[in-house]
Parts: C-alpha cells; sequence; structure tokens
C-alpha cells in the first residue's frame, strides 16, 4: 500500500495545506520510477515484472473469494429451505395428528423466523 502525504506552507495568509493520499495499487509513481532507473536501471523491467505477477494473484485471489462468498449464500439459501420446508411439515404433521394449534405455531414460527433472518440480513447489507 502507497501512503503518500504533502504540506504546504503558506505563511503570508497563515494557512496550512495537507493532501495525503493512499494507494493499494502496486505500481510506484513515476518520479520514483525515475529514481530506480538513475539508481538502478536493471531493476526497473524487474519491478515491472513483479508489479505483474502481484497483479495476476490479486485477480486469482478476488475471484476465489468470489467463488467461496457465492458458495456460501448459495449453502445459506439451501439450508433456509430445508428450515422452511421441515418447520412447515412439522406443522402439517402435528395438525394432521390432532394437534392443530401446535401445528400452525410451529409452521408460523419456523416461517417467521426465516423471514426475520432474511430481512436483517438485507437490511446489514443495505448499511454497508
Amino acid at each position: 500500500m502507497g501512503r503518500h502525504t504533502r504540506a504546504d506552507l503558506d505563511a503570508r495568509n497563515k494557512r496550512v495545506t495537507l493532501t495525503n493520499h493512499e494507494t493499494d495499487a502496486p505500481v510506484l509513481p513515476v518520479n520514483q520510477i525515475e529514481q530506480l532507473h538513475k539508481f538502478r536501471p536493471d531493476l526497473v523491467n524487474w519491478m515491472f515484472d513483479q508489479t505483474q505477477l502481484e497483479a495476476e494473484h490479486r485477480r486469482k485471489e478476488v475471484k476465489r473469494v468470489n467463488t467461496m462468498t457465492f458458495i456460501e449464500h448459495l449453502i445459506g439459501q439451501v439450508f433456509a429451505l430445508i428450515i422452511g420446508v421441515a418447520g412447515i411439515g412439522g406443522g402439517v404433521f402435528a395438525a394432521v395428528n390432532g394437534q392443530p394449534w401446535a401445528g400452525g405455531t410451529i409452521a408460523t414460527a419456523a416461517i417467521t423466523g426465516l423471514a426475520v433472518v432474511f430481512l436483517k440480513g438485507r437490511a446489514a447489507k443495505g448499511h454497508r
């Protein structure tokens, strides 16, 4: 990660200007590349090769993280479906076997619980 900070003092107007720039780009600023070329010209091409390797690594990592996040969300959806079906099935089973109030309560609790989890998850994503 690169961090560039610059401060300018204007004594006449009694003003200080501070600029700060941060980047995680692996490429050096042009003036630093020029200084490296003056010092060790053979390292400039090496630095660009390393920058390319790092960029390729970053792309692979981003793709891997996105794939894992997708799989995690998909598994969550499947388990939510299983919980919902099991809750409704349990409620129907209880209702058919002479406990209609218990069956209704079980089915309602399963559906309500899933709805609350989905709504809270959606609200949390909106606040990021």
